[in-house]
């Protein structure tokens, strides 16, 4: 027997859903299951998350850097610590905390993109400092050179 752990440490699937069961909503559970799992969309060979796409055009001047990868990292920034920055939770300020979910949401993008892309590969990116405009922890994708 070969045992394929989790990708979050310390699974105990009917513990796990009896916790989240008494404590989340459905809702709250889509809610979270959907980021998890964004919508992708593909101009042009580059890959992107499509909410973030909106306000930039398929035929935008490169000012990324001048690289189409440089492009796609700007455009799929995500910043763990302004989603987090109205929270009432003060552990969901604490930039370990932001820095494992983080963590998540990137391996969890990974499947979903190596699914829907498979002949691509990606960098993903996990900053402490910011990126660009883009202030604390923040994630990023962008195809591999």
């Amino acid at each position: 027997m070969i045992a394929h752990k989790g990708t979050i440490e310390g699974n105990d699937l009917e513990y796990d859903l009896a916790y989240i069961g008494h404590t989340l909503t459905i809702e709250q559970i889509v809610f979270v299951m959907k980021a998890m799992s964004p919508d992708f969309i593909e101009i042009n060979s580059n890959i992107y998350l499509h909410s973030n796409f909106n306000g930039y055009g398929e035929e935008d001047g490169n000012r990324f850097d001048n690289t189409p990868q440089g492009k796609e990292k700007y455009i799929n920034n995500i910043s763990i610590s302004d989603v987090f920055y109205f929270s009432e939770d003060t552990k969901s300020h604490k930039s370990e905390a932001q820095k494992e979910l983080g963590l998540y949401m990137l391996e969890f993008w990974k499947m979903r993109l190596y699914h829907l892309f498979p002949d691509k590969k990606f960098d993903f990116i996990l900053s402490e400092n910011g990126l660009y405009d883009e202030n604390g922890i923040c994630i990023t994708f962008c195809q591999s050179i």
